[in-house]
């Protein structure tokens, strides 16, 4: 267990705490796929944490190779594209340490595919979906400019099947993460209670306080015990969000928003379904970054997180969330 892991690990959510079902999300009036900002969109981000954009990239053979890379990934064919069945559980039993660092961890119901090798740096992740054009205009109307250019994406989080009658459980956490704005891009069509994307909306600005920098990736020291307690009742009260959608859709999301894969019924509906989505990290660029050789991001950890540290970060105070943040609806 690295650094960062041992330091979340190290805060524990309470035995009590009762996580609610998740509930599909309804799209609001406003919902649409252009690459501006509405007053009504801003209001919604700051006060919820998300805004999901539905047909924002339409990249059909971006998706495609996406999808075939996945696919083409899976070690020994322990699960076939062709034999939607052998996706229903996890053949954690057959997957060797040498697995994981060639294409990821396979754990929890989820396979996050990345590698140092490559997997997540290919032109249809960086020209095909983080660095798209569309991408870069509305991330600049939150952030503003100049967007630092995208080296890499997370790779593909794939979430498979439950097997039917077997209990499913959501994970609520945060990533211990240098960064400002993260973007999660439907592959693939994503049916409700298919294992969509989770949140917990408005959890950010709840534990917004509690981290030492705006964009770092550590809770103060000191605040450590009271993070846990308005973590947890987070999670006790609010009711969190599941996102079903098709390929294109794409969730812009604040980084300090409580989130989870969903739990993937779809083994016990008509077909079987493999969840699958690109997850992007954007900041602003320009500023003195530097990588974390000892919690990451760096090359030792979380090396899969293209966003950085930067020295001249502001510190956290109760109402400074947005200070890094333009809005802007031009």
């Amino acid at each position: 267990m690295n650094e960062r892991d041992r330091h979340a690990a190290s805060i524990k959510m309470a035995d009590d705490v009762i996580i609610k079902e998740a509930e599909c999300f309804a799209d609001p009036d406003f919902t649409n796929g252009n690459d501006h900002l509405s007053e009504g969109e801003i209001q919604f981000f700051k006060e919820q944490g998300f805004l999901l954009k539905r047909g924002f990239l339409h990249e059909p053979e971006v998706f495609s190779q996406v999808v075939d890379c996945v696919w083409s990934n899976v070690p020994r064919d322990l699960f076939r594209k062709e034999d939607p069945e052998s996706w229903v559980g996890l053949p954690t039993d057959q997957w060797t340490e040498e697995d994981d660092v060639q294409v990821g961890q396979l754990q929890g119901g989820s396979w996050k595919m990345r590698s140092r090798e490559g997997i997540g740096t290919e032109p249809f992740f960086l020209d095909g979906i983080a660095n798209h054009p569309r991408m870069r205009s509305l991330v600049a109307k939150f952030i503003g400019e100049p967007i630092r250019t995208a080296k890499r994406v997370r790779g593909v989080y794939c979430q498979f099947p439950k097997p039917p009658g077997t209990s499913g459980k959501l994970m609520p956490h945060l990533d211990y993460t240098a960064g400002q704005l993260t973007a999660m891009v439907f592959v693939d069509d994503v049916p409700p209670k298919c294992g969509g994307f989770t949140l917990w909306p408005g959890s950010h600005t709840r534990l917004h306080e509690y981290w030492e920098c705006l964009q770092s990736g550590t809770i103060r020291e000191d605040r450590k015990e009271a993070y846990a307690r308005a973590r947890d009742a987070a999670v006790n009260e609010i009711t969190p969000l599941e996102f079903p959608g098709h390929a294109g859709d794409v969730i812009f999301w604040h980084p300090r928003l409580l989130h989870s894969a969903g739990i993937n019924h779809s083994a016990e509906f008509d077909r079987q379904i493999m969840r699958m989505i690109v997850p992007c990290d954007y900041q602003i660029d320009g500023r003195d970054f530097y990588d974390d050789l000892i919690h990451g991001p760096g090359p030792n950890h979380q090396w899969w997180v293209d966003t950085r540290h930067w020295r001249g970060d502001t510190t956290t105070t109760t109402n400074n969330m947005w200070e890094w943040w333009v809005f802007s609806t031009e």
